[in-house]
């Protein structure tokens, strides 16, 4: 499952190791909102029509929903992570949750999912 920073590397023409990339990959709903904020926030149109090429391109993939099991991982991910005595954002805990519920590893070149460590079920692929 590609996480948001697998397309904005893409977009920004940051370095991704593809050849970790799996064949067949889906995202989130949680990404999709990211990748508008995105368009939205552009502070020009260059960037906007980048932006924009980007979500474009992510709306061929399969959007993986928010759903109960999500919810119920959401809520082990939380307590996880208050225990260990760090943080995660909100949306790379959904990320997360939802990746990890249908038993889905997570592309990214995000640091944040380190603090998930440790989580039975959890695969981080860094690419």
């Amino acid at each position: 499952m590609l996480d948001t920073s697998v397309f904005i590397a893409q977009e920004s023409g940051r370095p991704l190791n593809e050849s970790l990339i799996p064949d067949e990959v889906a995202t989130t709903v949680i990404t999709l909102s990211e990748l508008n904020t995105g368009v939205l926030a552009a502070a020009s149109t260059d960037i906007r029509a980048r932006r924009m090429a980007t979500l474009d391109a992510v709306a061929d993939l399969a959007a993986l929903p928010v759903d109960e099991d999500a919810a119920r991982m959401w809520a082990r991910l939380r307590i996880h992570v208050a225990e260990a005595g760090r943080r995660v954002r909100i949306n790379d805990l959904w990320i997360a949750a939802i990746a990890t519920s249908r038993g889905l590893p997570i592309v990214t070149q995000d640091g944040a999912f380190d603090a998930l460590e440790g989580v039975v079920g959890l695969t981080v692929v860094r690419v």
